[in-house]
């Protein structure tokens, strides 16, 4: 019998809030092809939406994200299923959720950067 050598993604494990860790998770929970040149698209789209619209002190929109994730496909002359990028930003999410510190508590007291 062969075994498989399986990769254990935890988020708790350093630089889980990375390109490489997000790729691997979602390529283990879909169950559809997702072609490297359109990843690495969706991951700069997601990039753009985390660091740009989001930003330090906002909260992240999962209707927002997928439209700005289908608007950087769609600029890159890429059609993806829509509901496709839905299925990637919630894993993305489910993930990043758990990730100590990726998300500001809503508590949490903000400085605005001008």
């Amino acid at each position: 019998m062969e075994t498989k050598n399986l990769d254990i993604i935890s988020p708790l494990m350093e630089d889980a809030f990375t390109e490489p860790v997000l790729h691997k998770v979602v390529l283990s929970k879909i169950d559809f092809e997702l072609p490297d040149e359109i990843w690495i698209v969706i991951n700069e789209g997601f990039g753009n939406y985390w660091n740009n619209e989001v930003g330090f002190g906002n909260y992240a929109d999962f209707d927002d994200t997928c439209r700005s994730i289908n608007k950087h496909l769609e600029s890159a002359n890429i059609l993806f299923p829509y509901d496709k990028v839905e299925t990637i930003v919630n894993i993305i999410y489910d993930f990043v959720e758990q990730i100590p510190g990726a998300f500001l508590d809503e508590s949490a007291v903000v400085i605005p950067i001008k």
